[in-house]
């Protein structure tokens, strides 16, 4: 493989001139003449690595995930992908599967590798990130001021998930929670959904389930934990006439909603007849595009291009702000009346 040596070489130049024609600085035409000529003739490659140590930086950005085993993270590494490389970024996938420890070391690691900046996806227990001096941006979770969190409007989606089912028809309602009870903004859409009941005098409950650090979460295909919570959750509501308590449930989840579903299926509960379900996330079938349950869609595609907007801003000394608000709309899945 060529070098720029053997380029200098090859053109009759110094090491100097290589440098900045590669650099963009302006040389006699001339001299980038003939230095471009040996570049494509000995078909020489900047070497990324060692252009970005001496600038400081690597151009790499570490994407922590919990798994690619769950329909919402695909395309937020794709949408973050698509934006890193505009701007001439390479992304690192890690993936922690909710574990603390090896999130921990991802976050360690970054910092030693001097990779420029992290967006980490994490519900988990871990060490203050911020420590590690790497620039980061985290989803949905919230740590201090100098870790910026992105979210959608999930106080608001919870708000639409009761409005809707209501308007769709429904006069008792569940909202069914499983998650991390951490500073994080997904609990916000129990605060939606509360809101909206008790504004319209609506008969409703929140069954609430905290997962803290298992091994196991609903971020996980298949899940045992969330279909034994969703099994304990219908036997306990199943009433003496075979129908469920609730004739509108709101899911923290669409993996949630979607094992409610075939729960309920499994006892004979008609879903919408009986039961309307809605969901969080909006996650569509990979081969038909068609949202696979009703559900409050989050715009994940615009979450991560603004996330990583201002990642890239951290990196290059600029003040940051949360940005938690991103609007989100109802999809209609199926498991919802028309």
């Amino acid at each position: 493989m060529a070098t720029i040596k053997d380029v200098a070489k090859d053109a009759g130049v110094s090491l100097g001139t290589v440098s900045k024609v590669l650099n963009g600085i302006h040389v006699s035409d001339d001299y980038r003449i003939r230095v471009e000529e040996s570049i494509k003739k000995l078909h020489y490659h900047v070497n990324p690595n060692a252009h970005g140590l001496k600038a400081q930086k690597t151009n790499d950005i570490a994407v922590i995930v919990p798994t690619l085993m769950n329909a919402l993270f695909p395309p937020m590494l794709d949408a973050i992908e698509k934006e890193l490389n505009t701007c001439g970024k390479r992304m690192l996938i890690c993936i922690s599967r909710n574990d603390a420890s090896k999130i921990n070391s991802y976050v360690s690691t970054a910092a030693i590798s001097r990779v420029d900046g992290i967006f980490g996806v994490t519900y988990s227990k871990i060490k203050d990130p911020s420590l590690s001096g790497v620039p980061m941006v985290s989803f949905d979770r919230h740590f201090n001021d100098k870790v910026p969190c992105i979210a959608c409007d999930n106080e608001g989606g919870g708000y639409l998930a009761a409005k809707t089912l209501h308007k769709k028809g429904s006069k008792n309602l569940l909202c069914l929670w499983a998650g991390s009870d951490y500073d994080s903004e997904p609990i916000h859409r129990i605060d939606g959904f509360k809101k909206y009941c008790e504004e319209n005098g609506i008969e409703h409950n929140v069954l609430s389930f905290m997962d803290y650090n298992q091994a196991d979460t609903g971020f996980m295909y298949p899940s045992d934990n969330y279909k034994k919570l969703v099994h304990g959750v219908l036997s306990n509501n199943i009433l003496s006439d075979g129908k469920f308590k609730y004739d509108g449930v709101f899911a923290s989840s669409d993996h949630l909603a979607y094992i409610l579903l075939n729960e309920l299926r499994q006892n004979n509960v008609k879903v919408p007849e009986d039961v309307q379900i809605i969901g969080f996330d909006g996650m569509e079938d990979y081969i038909t595009g068609v949202p696979v349950i009703s559900s409050i869609r989050q715009p994940i595609e615009e979450i991560a291009r603004t996330g990583i907007q201002i990642l890239l801003k951290m990196i290059d000394g600029e003040k940051v702000k949360n940005v938690t608000n991103i609007p989100v709309n109802f999809v209609e899945g199926g498991t919802t009346r028309s």
